[in-house]
């Protein structure tokens, strides 16, 4: 049958769980070749099945409208409107909405929801396995939105902005709650302060508790931009703009010109980011920010990540690696020759074949080096693995070499410092930096404005 589209209207549900996203193509579609299936719709006009379609053909300024019309029972509309968008692509909180949605008709007992952003406490497996046969995703699936967006609903966005995938976040998440709910059990033991390994909960942008000329070794990654949120009433990390970011970084490292020793070594881990398609370039932008404030470059390191973030474009190479550059205050730094395996070349030498057929005359020379050799500015797992087992001798004593990206600060505190050196992390996060430098012998301290260890 066919109606005045003035006389339809969105249904409430659709408008709550579903975003109106770009018809432009649809519209062309549609002005192309017409409506291939009719909207459905309810007695009160409501439309149950079509919503992008009813947008786009009023934009092109439809008159009337082929629909189907159905009279459901009103429990029963809710359903109706997630099955008929089941082939659709879902943002994560679209998946999350229908998830809230349906709910309350599959669990007994259960009162109808009060919005869309109340998490269930407890969800029966069963009833995630109906739910996630309603919606066309895995229950697992379902399972880690759930706990997401009922720990920290932010990570959500993420997703759905592609800065991380919904393992990814899940992970992240658990991890942080599992060291907040340890924290929570012993507050007393959540920080343990000695001399050999210090912290402070505190921002790091005025290091007041080190003196001058202290360290002897400063590594950290500050957080990377536009990729977490860190801090929820913004921070670092957060800015508008990546000019702010990269401005704001700059700054704030300028107090670790202060506390390093004029031969210390400043080991500074960045990533970059795109935005609107666009590879920033900050890593960059932020180390020749700090040339500009008389540090000096001597490497710009290739971390090969082991597991790199999946990526699913189909228009650029997947992101693999991140930097790590060696600044330093003067030519005159403390720097302990690290070396890497050389390949043993095996060659046979033989007789030409016109002089001797014997292979028992043939000779096999192993080349075996009595030093290893320079070990370059792409570190792999194997490259940093390799290394440290040559050094770790002769410079610290490591029972067993921490796993990979621990082995990332392995290699710094072996070539920058000695034995109860003080090393310094500006952004400690979880303590990585901190329990390497323990682990060989060297003092640590550490900043930040969140408690993980």
């Amino acid at each position: 049958m066919k109606v005045n589209v003035s006389k339809l209207k969105h249904h409430p549900l659709n408008t709550e769980i579903y975003l109106l996203s770009s018809i432009q193509d649809l519209i062309i579609s549609i002005d192309e070749v017409g409506l291939l299936q009719p909207l459905v719709v309810n007695k009160k006009y409501e439309v149950l099945s079509g919503n992008r379609r009813l947008e786009a053909i009023r934009s092109l300024s439809w008159k009337k409208v082929n629909v189907e019309l159905i009279n459901p029972e009103p429990d029963e509309e809710s359903n109706l409107i997630v099955h008929y968008n089941k082939q659709r692509v879902k943002s994560c909180r679209e998946l999350l909405n229908e998830v809230f949605i349906l709910l309350p008709g599959f669990e007994v007992g259960r009162g109808k929801r009060t919005d869309l952003t109340s998490v269930p406490q407890n969800t029966s497996g069963k009833t995630r396995d109906k739910i996630a046969d309603t919606i066309g995703i895995s229950s697992s699936q379902i399972g880690k939105l759930l706990f997401i967006q009922k720990t920290d609903p932010h990570y959500i966005k993420l997703i759905d902005d592609g800065h991380l995938t919904v393992s990814q976040a899940y992970l992240t998440v658990q991890r942080q709650k599992n060291q907040q709910d340890s924290l929570n059990e012993n507050p007393d033991s959540a920080i343990e302060n000695t001399k050999d390994f210090r912290f402070y909960n505190k921002s790091s942008h005025h290091m007041s508790e080190i003196k001058n000329n202290t360290a002897s070794l400063i590594f950290t990654s500050p957080p990377y931009w536009n990729k977490r949120n860190y801090v929820k009433d913004g921070g670092l990390g957060n800015e508008k703009s990546d000019k702010d970011y990269v401005t704001n970084v700059v700054c704030h490292l300028k107090d670790c010109k202060r506390i390093l020793k004029n031969d210390g070594s400043f080991f500074l881990n960045l990533g970059d980011t795109f935005n609107n398609g666009n590879l920033l370039n900050i890593p960059h932008r932020i180390v020749i920010g700090l040339q500009e404030q008389g540090w000096l470059l001597r490497n710009t390191i290739i971390w090969k990540k082991t597991n790199p973030k999946p990526s699913s474009s189909k228009t650029n190479l997947s992101q693999t690696y991140e930097f790590i550059f060696h600044l330093v205050k003067s030519l005159n730094y403390k720097y302990q020759h690290t070396l890497g395996p050389m390949k043993h070349d095996y060659k046979i030498h033989s007789s030409p074949r016109h002089r001797s057929m014997n292979p028992s005359k043939s000779k096999m020379s192993p080349y075996i080096p009595r030093e290893g050799k320079n070990v370059g500015d792409y570190w792999s797992e194997d490259v940093v693995t390799s290394s440290v087992a040559m050094n770790i001798k002769s410079n610290g004593s490591l029972e067993h070499p921490a796993p990979f990206p621990e082995k990332i600060v392995i290699l710094p505190i072996l070539q920058s410092t000695d034995n109860n050196d003080l090393v310094v992390d500006p952004f400690m996060g979880t303590g990585t930096t901190g329990n390497v430098a323990n682990s060989l012998g060297r003092r640590f301290i550490g900043y930040d404005i969140r408690t993980f260890r």
